[in-house]
Parts: C-alpha cells; structure tokens; sequence
C-alpha cells in the first residue's frame, strides 16, 4: 500500500478548512493545534470501520 494519498485542490482546501475550524475551537480551549495531515489521519482512523458497498456500488459511510 502507497505510503502517500493525493488529494484533489477541493480535498485540499476542504481539509484545510475543516481544520482551521477546529484548531480555532483547540486554541480557544487551551490546546495545541493539530496539522492538516493529523487530521486527516485520524478522520480516516475514526471513519474507516463506516465505510460500506453500497447496492449499486458506490462507497457510503453509515454514520448511524
């Protein structure tokens, strides 16, 4: 398995948008902030038990 994953531009500045917000609420709340790359390591860690086929082939996450 690659050791690396590509992101599209939009990934990349989701990423980075979801991780301002949440370093804002980190920083606010005394701690340290988190790099993007932490972050999408522990979406993948915390999501990836989710992931399912769906019928017709496409990729879900049950979040139920």
């Amino acid at each position: 398995m690659p050791a690396s994953l590509r992101l599209t531009t939009e990934e990349q500045e989701q990423l980075r948008k979801k991780c301002i917000e949440i370093n804002k609420l980190l920083i606010k709340d005394g701690r340290e902030p988190i790099k993007d790359s932490e972050l999408a390591h522990k979406i993948l860690e915390k999501s990836i038990s989710y992931v399912r086929l769906g019928v017709s082939g496409e990729i879900l996450i049950d979040v139920d």
